[in-house]
This record gives C-alpha cells, structure tokens and sequence, in this order.
C-alpha cells in the first residue's frame, strides 16, 4: 500500500476555520476590536475565499499581517485566515508556519488542538516531511486524537525513515487496541511489521509476524516462506521432515521437481511408499517430471516407489491380523495416513493412545491431528495438535499445521 493511501485524514477543518474565520470578522465591527488596517484586507480576503481564490486571500492576509502595531488578537484572527488561504492555495509552507502560531495560542483544549493537528499532518505529508508528520502524528496522539488513520499513518512513515524500533512499537501497540476492538491488522500493517523484525533481526518475531499473516491472509507465497525456514532450521528433528513436506503438499508450493523428488525420498525412508507413489504420478501428471537430463532418474524412482507400494499392499492385510499392541497401530495408522485414508488413520492413532504408551508421542498426536483435520473435523485437530509437547521440531511443525486448520481445507 502507498504512502498516499495510508495517509487518509479527514481534513474536515478546512472548512470550519473558513466558517470561524468570517463569522469572526463579520461580528468585528468596532476598530477597538480590530484595527481597520488590519479589518479591511481581512475582510476582503474572506471574501476571496468565499469565491475560491485562495491566493489573492493569501496577498491580502499577508497584507493585514504586516500592519505595523498589530495586536496578538489580531495576529490571532489573520494566522487563521492564512493558513486556511494557504491550505486552499497548496501553499503548505506558509500552512503550517501559520498553524504552527495557531498551536501556540494560550488556552487551547485538545479538543481545539486536534484539527490543527490533523491539518499539519496533512502539510506535512504533502511536502514530504517526514520527520513534521511523525512530530505532529505523535503529538495528536499522545493528546488523545481518534482519527483512525493517524495510527497508521505514523507507522507508515516510521518505516519510511527506517525507524523500524519504533515501527515495532507503534505496530504492537496498534494490534492491542485492535484485539480490544475486535479487529485485526492489515495485510500491509503486518507486511511492514515483518520487515522492521528482520531489519532489526528479530528472528523471533518476524516469525511470529509471518504466521500471523497466515493465519490471517494466507497465500502460497507466505507458506512457501515459512516452510522454507523450518526445513532450513539446522538442529531440527529430521523425522518430521515428512510432515513439512506434506503441509507443502496440502498448501500447494511443490512447485519444483526437486522438492516431489525429496518428498518421494523421504517417504520412501520411511517405509511409506503411499506418498511417495502419490507425489511422483502427480508430477509426471503436470509435466513437471519425466523429462530433461534427469528424466531418467524420475523414472527410477517413480518405479521404485510403485513396486515398494504393490509389496506393502500385499503385507497389509497380514499386518492388521498381527498386531496387538500401540506402536504396531501407531505403524498402521501410519501407513493409512500415507495413503490418505484419513478414517482409518484416526481410528488406528486413537486405538494406540488409548492403550498406551507409544513411543514418540508428540508424533503420534501430530499425525491423527493430520487426519482429522483432512477428514474435516478441524477443531479436534487443533485440540490434538496443543498436546503436542517435549520436542521442539514437533511443536513448530504442530503449530504450521494449526495455521492451516484455520483455513478452510481443500
């Protein structure tokens, strides 16, 4: 999003400075009120501005103002003048040196000082001032101003300066009042969010910003990032590489034939030759294997995983007769995840918990999560994957799952 369009300020005391103006000038009709030096260019500059000629109101301002032995009320008077002359005339120079005198009357309210705020804010921006947006930003902010679109604004131009510390703080400090208010950051509050945790090099929290903007506005482009940084974690668990692998699937970024031709590997490691025959007939079905220098070796692969597949459905029936405690359902239930039978699957995983105990638990909840999830009960997933526990590798690939639960499945 644009500087433009984050800067969204209602400037609706343009028009009640023009209003004020006149009807102050209108009621002065005694020259001990105002000085007639200063009364008659006054006067005639409100009527310029009644006709929308901004800068003979300028002339004709600056003309009163320069009246030797002008008072602070009538300094007063034609400040005001000018700066909604100058305001209509682009000239934000002279804007905000004039609500900047303005600001400085004694006796203002906030509530008085809010517009004058929100309209050198808007001088600001329109001279790029950068560092005057953020003053008078803060300012109005600090004094209690409601306008929805300072916040923002601020953020915008913190990040536009690089002061990503106090994007940071700013962005923090905007997302608890959206909780309080029930609403959520923007896609590019998040975005500019992310980019000040790197730039600062907060790993933590600009993984923490990715997976909201999951949660929140989920693309392939955001989980291939996330993905991406968890296989490439070095120190991670290796035994649930399969399972990024198939979130990979579920999300749609095997997109290249080396990341089906490892997912094929690691399945076939592990002794479920499922999905890796799945993987490798659906990359020849798109084109994306079988041809090139490395044709060859798709071919060998995908014969591989096809024959482990014909041998294991051959045993099956066998391995359900024989088994007779967890970790041999925990192995079948396995091998119906791998096929994609997510009923059996579950049922295989509960049967194992129930009995007790099974080795790698943490696996085994993450795996039935997996099931019930695809099988369309996304909060008992959810549910499971919070059990998740004792291994790190475990808990962070749970908690890339649970982001994909809050999306409606495929």
């Amino acid at each position: 999003m644009s500087y433009r369009c984050y800067l969204l300020l209602r400037l609706a005391s343009l028009g009640m400075w023009s209003l004020l103006s006149l009807s102050v000038v209108a009621q002065t009709a005694a020259p001990a009120a105002v000085q007639m030096e200063v009364y008659k260019p006054l006067q005639a500059a409100q009527e310029a501005l009644k006709i929308s000629q901004p800068q003979q109101a300028l002339t004709l301002a600056k003309e009163a103002l320069s009246v030797s032995k002008i008072t602070p009320y009538e300094t007063y008077l034609v400040q005001r003048t000018l700066a909604v002359a100058a305001l209509a005339a682009k000239d934000f120079d002279q804007a905000t040196a004039s609500l900047e005198v303005l600001l400085l009357q004694p006796g203002l309210s906030a509530a008085e000082q809010r517009p004058l705020l929100e309209s050198l804010m808007h001088a600001s921006q329109q001279k790029n001032d950068s560092a005057g947006l953020v003053k008078w930003a803060r300012r109005y902010l600090g004094d209690g101003g409601t306008n929805p679109s300072v916040r923002p604004a601020l953020i915008q131009t913190l990040s536009l300066l690089n002061a990503h510390q106090d994007v940071i703080q700013e962005m923090l400090f905007k997302m608890k009042l959206d909780a309080a208010a029930g609403q959520n950051a923007t896609e590019g509050e998040l975005r500019l969010l992310a980019v000040s945790y790197r730039e600062v090099k907060d790993s933590a929290g600009y993984e923490a910003t990715l997976h909201q903007l999951l949660a929140l506005y989920p693309s392939k482009a955001y989980w291939a990032e996330a993905i991406g940084r968890q296989l490439s974690l070095a120190q991670t668990n290796t035994r649930f590489d399969l399972d990024v692998y198939r979130l990979s699937e579920e999300t749609g970024i095997l997109e290249d034939a080396e990341t089906y031709i490892m997912m094929a590997e690691l399945a076939l490691k592990a002794g479920l030759p499922a999905d890796a025959q799945r993987v490798m007939e659906h990359g020849f079905q798109i084109g994306l294997l079988g041809k090139g220098s490395q044709a060859s070796a798709h071919a060998r692969w995908r014969q591989l995983a096809a024959n482990q597949l014909t041998e294991d459905d051959k045993l099956m029936a066998s391995l359900e007769k024989s088994a007779q405690n967890s970790n041999d359902w925990v192995g079948l239930g396995d091998v119906w995840l791998s096929k994609q039978q997510w009923a059996q699957a579950s049922a295989m995983y509960a049967k194992a918990l129930a009995a007790g105990p099974v080795r790698r638990v943490a696996e085994v909840y993450l795996h039935q999560a997996i099931a019930l999830f695809k099988a369309g009960d996304a909060v008992a997933s959810r549910t499971l994957l919070a059990k998740v526990s004792d291994d790190k590798t475990a808990m962070a690939v749970a908690n890339l799952w649970r982001i994909r639960t809050l999306a409606p499945s495929k």
